[in-house]
């Protein structure tokens, strides 16, 4: 009797762990939610709220709708009195920092008498982003900003947000259930790396970059951006994100597309071309504003071509909106410093010079100093791993089979919904054979 009653409380004590266990598993099941939920819930529950479901759902919105605040539109620099004795613009860097010290280092660059200019896009696919940023700081050197820092500045704006708080891998989560607030979020690209690591000090020196620079006299001739500008709007109108990412005008507008539409900056030469580039201040002289507006925005358009010709409301309203506008945008005359066209490398034109040169990609950084428009560059090791023409030519590649797949898809398509051919009978096929035997 005694045994048995050892063996029957270890049953039961064997009953009251299995019980316990089983409650657990019920509160928590596992492969309720993909690991993306389940970061989110854990970081409500820590509230010990009755109402931790609602927050979760609440986190989870917050994290798919964050957007982060646009660039400022336009910074109109001055250059205080004495003014530098030379203006340095430099190409788009992408983290090249011994480069980037190299060229500073070959055009002689003299903190207090001269001032850099950066065209943007100081980070990514090199390989000490944080480098080049905190050097850029250290000088006091003026920026745009590029496609590129746009995305390290808005992965940063995230994590110090909604995404706060959230390791790697419940980011890594995110992404791969779609659930992060911008499809270019990637954490391969290593964006999100710069941005997590990047002090505080420097977060903040990037974000301040605009779109657009402009400058006073003596340099009122030129407006520095990174991608490029739309010929068809006035300055004040032009759209950050066009500003940042724009290489051609297509059809629909500006694009990043190089084989699409025509390239900005040919537009643009083609419709300062005719008024020679000259300064607003000149042109002023001789006609009204709004005079001289109309007639930069109607220039593309010749002898009933275009929709300003047909009277189109869309873009009479644009004209008027021109001619209304402030006097900054009379600065849509002027010449232009950009970057971000890596597949057009350096491109030196009358009224454009655009300064992407490859240096990530083994090719050269370059500065373009004023006055004197001088250009100096230093030699790049390919960092990227991988040519950017190459890389085009493969993408264009891969559309064409694209394109490719899609029409035979709609031949097979068209074939299947054709009637099959009637079938030929056999005395029909008796008869050719006996003729073809007689001849």
């Amino acid at each position: 009797m005694p045994v048995a009653r050892r063996h029957r409380g270890k049953a039961v004590l064997l009953l009251a762990v299995l019980a316990i266990a089983y409650m657990l598993m019920s509160s928590h099941p596992s492969g309720e939610v993909d690991g993306s939920a389940a970061a989110l819930r854990r970081r409500a529950d820590k509230g010990d709220d009755s109402n931790s479901s609602s927050e979760s759902a609440g986190d989870s919105d917050a994290v798919k709708s964050f957007r982060a605040p646009e660039p400022q539109l336009i910074d109109n620099k001055a250059l205080g009195s004495p003014g530098p004795e030379r203006l340095i613009f430099i190409g788009d860097i992408h983290g090249s920092v011994n480069e980037f010290n190299k060229l500073l280092e070959t055009v002689n660059f003299k903190q207090g008498s001269d001032q850099i200019i950066l065209v943007g896009d100081l980070v990514a696919k090199g390989p000490d982003s944080l480098g080049v940023v905190n050097k850029a700081r250290s000088i006091g050197a003026w920026g745009t900003r590029g496609n590129h820092d746009d995305r390290v500045i808005r992965w940063r704006q995230f994590l110090d947000g909604p995404g706060k708080g959230l390791s790697e891998d419940e980011i890594q989560s995110l992404e791969d259930s779609g659930g992060l607030p911008y499809d270019d979020f990637k954490i391969s690209k290593g964006h999100y790396d710069i941005a997590a690591n990047m002090p505080t000090c420097d977060y903040l020196y990037l974000a301040d970059f605009p779109a657009i620079i402009t400058l006073p006299s003596p340099y009122d001739q030129w407006v520095v951006v990174h991608g490029g500008l739309d010929p068809s709007k006035a300055i004040s109108q032009q759209s950050a994100e066009d500003v940042m990412t724009v290489r051609n005008i297509g059809p629909d507008g500006p694009t990043s597309e190089t084989d699409v539409g025509d390239a900005w900056f040919d537009l643009w030469a083609e419709q300062i071309g005719p008024l020679g580039g000259l300064s607003a201040s000149s042109l002023m002289e001789d006609m009204s504003s709004s005079t001289v507006i109309s007639k930069v925005v109607s220039a593309s358009s010749s002898e009933g071509d275009g929709p300003e010709a047909s009277g189109d409301p869309e873009s009479s309203n644009r004209k008027r909106q021109v001619a209304n506008s402030t006097s900054l945008d009379e600065k849509q005359f002027k010449k232009i410093i950009y970057g971000h066209d890596a597949s057009r490398a350096l491109q030196i034109h009358d009224i454009t010079k655009g300064l992407d040169s490859r240096c990530v990609y083994g090719g050269q950084l370059t500065a373009f100093i004023l006055p004197g428009e001088e250009l100096v560059q230093v030699e790049c090791p390919n960092y990227d791993g991988d040519d950017v023409a190459t890389s085009d030519n493969r993408r264009r590649r891969r559309d064409r089979m694209v394109l490719r797949a899609k029409e035979l898809q709609a031949r097979r398509r068209a074939r299947r919904r054709s009637p099959p051919p009637r079938p030929v009978p056999k005395e029909r096929l008796a008869n050719a054979r006996r003729r073809r035997v007689e001849i």
